[in-house]
Parts: structure tokens; C-alpha cells; sequence
């Protein structure tokens, strides 16, 4: 790798500025606000303008993917207002983003920032060729954007430790005090102003002249002993994983639905690398890869089809099994398109890609559309399924329904059930994208309060209830209750937390209390001779709590005290939080916070 002179990234430097004037001024507009907000080593900061900072990382490669476009075309003045348009859509992603640092934003926005991230990257992997084709100067300009970015990650990173360097070298040795902050700032002007400049300034412009083919011997290297033995590694554990599932004829896992992504992903890049040299180089591993790769490929696209079909029929759809049954899609189209299509051309496969991310961002086509009507329609059937048993479900229908129903309340959709099961769910507190404080525990949607306001309990035949969760039971006390207690008659006070590594003496005054967690007992004793004092059983209390199912939030809160008393003391507990599990021939505490009153003699 040559290292270039000052004069020449100067020049460079220059030119670069001159041939990308806006994508230069919004990088450094956006790394230069990104420094600003550094200075204040607040997160609420980044929190506050987090709708800017996306937009900002998103306009970078769309900037970059049309002034290539533009460069490439031959009546370039009818395409100049491209740039315009591309603006005016980042400033429409920007105004469509909510408050972001609200705590129940829709993930759905950050989905599809994601969405469009990836189509700008895209772009840029083929908007040179998106009018004209030549399959030389297309490989060439893969490999200058892959070298590009090497080369200017190499050399910013290679300046960022330098300058970190530099500054612990003057904190340490002229006792200079340096703000941690300038270390997060210098990595953001390296990264966004001096990466960028460097992967712009050295990359080629008439790239389709650019009809050379230079196959040097490492990637050759990398291509036969590295990419295609992992290709082969995946294809055998799949085919191996294949053969398990008709041995045992079952249907496939929803993981494996990630792997064949990933395999066939992998052989496409592998195709790309190759494909100009693929039958002139003197390699059988290269030059059997096709049709070879694509031949195996299909029986494990089957594979993934099967996969995703299963999750998607028990639990319908959401934005990843969308994705995946559209990639699922895509994988077989390109691989059909590769075996059959005697031309080949590659810029098929991102330009395909980068229609599709558009595609299902937006519309009742897309993946949100789909989600969120196929859950309502699951809610729909297991809600049916369920009312015709009484109002009894079982454990997987129950931990269904408030999946379904969390899924909704990210997605501010919660108030559309209304139509689909004629709950009034208005009557819970809940109204159009606002849900009452009432329905949450410490910010979360209690999704067992509003099952229990259906009517919805769990049935208590059900074995995988206990075999799961050990019928466990819980308890959060709710802020500004209105349960108070006479303390009058007591003298002593302390706050005691109970779990499984509670000590088995707790200093208290002149006494000390000893808990047993097998049938959960508590004995007061007196320090010097040990005598005990009182015992408090907490066994019966918890049978008795476990009678009003698991979670206990709407219990009154004088079922959650205990008051006990013998000649010599007196004695209130109160449970302000509680977690348990009910065994069949025990119950045991996860965790409890109990205040306990006393009168000693």
C-alpha cells in the first residue's frame, strides 16, 4: 500500500471537495453538530436530537450513490435535480420521525431507518451501471469501493491512535488535564470527516472505461482458501441438519432460517469476486462453483422456506419473519436467475435488493402493514379459541396473547382490538396511542391486568404452567397507595429483603431474626441467650396469596399483612414486594421486601 505525500492529499483533498461538494459539506455539517453535542457529556443531548443524528448518517451514502449516478450519465443536466430530490426525501424521513426519546417510540421507525440505511449502501454498490452495463468495469468498480473503504479505514484509524497518542502523551507528561470527551469528538472528526474525504478522494470517476481486469493472486487466496471452505462448511452442516429432520421427521427450527441467509449471501459475494476470472483460472474449487453452489443451494432455499412457513403459520407474522419469507424469496429468484440467465449481470442482485428494502417500508404491501393486521387476526383466533373454553387458557395461548398484545403496544396500535374482539378496551384506561398508568408496572405494559379485565385465566390442569414457571406469583407494590396502618403501637421498625442468599442472621436491635427458606419461617430471637421470641410462618400467607393467581397487582393490600402476637411481643409484617414460587410439596421466595413492626418487651 503506498503511502501518499502531503502535496498529493492536498491536491486530492481538493479535488474530492470539488467532485462532491454537497456529500462533503452534509458530513462535515453532521460531524461538526455530532462534536457539539460531545461537549456536553450529557446523553440526554444525543437522546434529544437522535431524529437529526439518523437522518444525517443517512443522507451520507444516498449523497454518495447519486453523485455516481450522476457521473455516469451521458445528459447529466436532465438528471441534476436527482441531488434536489434526495434532499427534500431526507428532510421528509426527518419530519416523519417522532420525538424519538420518548420511552414508547414504535420501533417501527428505527426499522426503517435500517431499511434505508441498507438501499443507500446499495446504491452505491451499483448506481454506476443502473443505465449501462459492461461486466469488466463493473467487477473493477467493486473492487475499488471494497479497497476504498479499507484503504480510508486504514488511514483514519491509523491518525485516530495517533492523535489519541498524542493527547495521553501530553495529560501524562505535562500534567494537562484533557476532558475525556475530546477522545469521543476526534473519533467522530476520523471517522465522519477524514474517512469519508479519503474514500471519496481516491475513488475512480469514469469507472466504465475501466475495462482492465487485474486478478491479483491474494484474492485469488481468499476466494479458494477462506470464502468458498466456508461455503462448503455451511452447505455440509445444512445438508447434515437436512438429513436430521427427515430421520426424525420433524420440521425444521426458525434458526435455520439465518444460516441458509448467511450461506447463500456468502456464495453470491463468492460469485461476484469470480465471476470474470471463474473459467479461465486454473482452480476446479473456482471454476465448479457455478453451477455447483446454486444446484445445492436450492433443496436448503426449500429448507428455509419450511422454516419460516412454520413460524409464520403458529405465530403469524412479524417484521423479522416478514423479512426473512421476503429474502427467502429473493435468495431463490437470484439463485434461479444465476443458473438460468446466460448473461449474468450481477447488478441484478443489489439493484433487486435495494427495490425490495424500498418497497417494504411503507404501504399495507409492507412489513409493517402485514405485522401488525396479522397479529391483530392471531389475537383474533387464539382470543376465539380461548373464550370457547370458558375464558381458560392454556400456558402457550396465554403467553401468546401478551406477546401479541406487548407487539401491539410498541407498535401504538393496542387501541385496534377494539374492532376485532369486541372488548371495550377504552373501559381499561386505554385510548387511541395512550395507554392510562394504571396498565403499567414501572413503565411496561401489564399485559396480565389487561387479560385478567378480559376475563382470561390461566387453566390450572395445565402441566407446563408449573413445569415452566413453578406457578411462580408476584407482587409490586403500586406508587401512591392509599393503604395506610396504625404504628402506633409499636416501637421498633426495619425493612428486611428476602431471597435465596438472605443470610440466615439479621441483626435487629437487641435481637436478631433467623429466616429458613424451606417452608418460609421467621424467628425473632434475643441476642446473649438466643431465646426465641416470636416465629412469623410466611408459609400459609403465601398459599393463601397464591389463591388469587400470579400476578398479584390488583390485591387488596391488607391481604398482604401478617399480624402476630404472644405474651412478650407484638409483632406486623407487610409485604411491599413479592416474587414466589408454589411446588407441589413446597413454596419457595425469590425475592420479597417486607417492613416489620415490633413491640418488644
Amino acid at each position: 500500500m503506498k503511502f501518499p505525500s502531503v502535496l498529493d492529499i492536498a491536491n486530492k483533498a481538493q479535488s474530492a471537495f470539488k467532485r462532491f461538494p454537497v456529500t462533503l459539506v452534509w458530513v462535515m455539517l453532521g460531524s461538526f453538530f455530532c462534536i457539539f453535542l460531545l461537549e456536553d457529556n450529557s446523553g440526554q443531548l444525543f437522546e434529544k436530537y437522535s431524529d437529526v443524528l439518523l437522518t444525517l448518517v443517512l443522507g451520507v451514502s444516498w449523497l454518495i450513490g447519486t453523485q455516481f449516478f450522476l457521473e455516469q450519465v451521458k445528459n447529466r443536466k436532465k438528471w441534476i435535480a436527482l441531488k434536489l430530490i434526495v434532499l427534500v426525501l431526507l428532510f421528509l424521513f426527518y419530519w416523519h420521525l417522532p420525538d424519538l426519546s420518548a420511552s414508547d417510540v414504535s420501533p417501527i421507525y428505527f426499522i426503517r431507518f435500517f431499511l434505508y440505511f441498507i438501499a443507500g449502501h446499495l446504491l452505491v454498490l451499483f448506481a454506476p451501471f443502473a443505465i449501462q452495463w459492461n461486466k469488466t468495469a463493473y467487477w473493477n468498480y467493486l473492487k475499488s469501493v471494497g479497497y476504498a473503504i479499507v484503504r480510508s479505514a486504514f488511514f483514519s484509524g491509523i491518525l485516530y491512535l495517533g492523535l489519541v497518542l498524542a493527547l495521553l502523551a501530553i495529560d501524562s507528561l505535562f500534567n494537562v488535564d484533557i476532558k475525556g470527551e475530546r477522545y469521543g469528538q476526534l473519533f467522530v472528526f476520523c471517522l465522519g470527516i477524514v474517512n469519508t474525504w479519503i474514500y471519496l478522494s481516491d475513488f475512480p470517476k469514469e469507472v466504465l472505461e475501466n475495462v482492465t481486469l487485474t486478478f491479483n493472486k491474494a484474492l485469488e487466496v481468499f476466494v479458494k482458501y477462506i470464502l468458498i471452505p466456508l461455503v462448503l462448511l455451511y452447505i455440509l452442516i445444512l445438508y447434515a441438519y437436512g438429513l436430521k429432520i427427515l430421520i426424525q421427521w420433524e420440521l425444521p427450527k426458525g434458526w435455520v432460517s439465518y444460516l441458509v441467509t448467511a450461506l447463500a449471501l456468502l456464495g453470491f459475494l463468492v460469485q461476484a469476486i469470480i465471476n470474470p476470472v471463474q473459467k479461465t483460472l486454473k482452480s476446479w474449487m473456482i471454476n465448479y462453483f457455478y453451477p455447483w453452489f446454486y444446484v445445492l443451494l436450492l433443496p436448503l432455499v426449500l429448507l428455509l422456506f419450511v422454516a419460516i412457513f412454520r413460524r409464520i403459520g403458529d405465530y403469524g407474522f412479524t417484521e423479522n419473519r416478514y423479512f426473512v419469507l421476503i429474502i427467502a424469496f429473493w435468495i431463490l429468484g437470484m439463485a434461479l436467475y444465476l443458473l438460468l440467465n446466460s448473461k449474468k449481470r450481477l447488478k441484478v442482485l443489489p439493484i433487486s435488493l435495494f427495490i425490495l428494502a424500498i418497497l417494504t417500508s411503507f404501504g399495507f404491501w409492507g412489513a409493517f402493514s402485514i405485522s401488525k393486521n396479522s397479529q391483530i387476526q392471531e389475537f383474533q383466533n387464539v382470543y376465539g379459541d380461548v373464550e370457547s373454553k370458558g375464558n381458560m387458557a392454556n400456558l402457550q395461548e396465554y403467553e401468546q396473547l401478551k406477546s401479541i398484545l406487548s407487539y401491539l403496544d410498541d407498535r401504538n396500535a393496542l387501541f385496534q382490538l377494539d374492532i376485532i374482539n369486541n372488548a371495550d378496551m377504552s373501559s381499561l384506561g386505554i385510548l387511541k396511542d395512550t395507554l392510562s398508568g394504571t396498565l403499567r408496572t414501572y413503565g411496561w405494559l401489564d399485559t396480565e391486568k389487561i387479560l385478567d379485565s378480559l376475563g382470561i385465566t390461566l387453566d390450572p390442569k395445565d402441566k407446563n404452567q408449573e413445569s415452566i414457571y413453578g406457578n411462580y406469583h408476584n407482587y409490586y407494590q403500586q406508587d401512591n397507595t392509599d393503604f395506610s396502618f396504625d404504628i402506633s403501637d409499636y416501637t421498633l421498625f426495619t425493612k428486611l429483603s428476602i431471597n435465596p442468599s438472605t443470610p440466615d442472621s439479621i441483626p435487629l436491635g437487641r435481637c436478631f431474626v433467623q429466616y429458613r427458606s424451606k417452608s418460609p419461617l421467621l424467628t425473632l430471637h434475643e441476642k446473649g441467650n438466643g431465646k426465641t421470641l416470636l416465629e412469623i410462618p410466611l408459609e400459609p400467607k403465601l398459599k393463601e396469596l397464591s389463591k388469587y393467581g400470579r400476578n398479584l397487582y390488583s390485591i387488596n393490600p391488607e391481604k398482604l399483612v401478617i399480624d402476630l402476637k404472644n405474651d412478650d411481643v407484638l409483632a406486623k409484617v407487610v409485604f411491599i414486594d413479592l416474587g414466589f414460587y408454589v411446588k407441589k410439596d413446597s413454596i419457595e421466595i425469590n425475592h420479597s421486601n417486607i417492613y416489620l413492626f415490633l413491640k418488644l418487651p
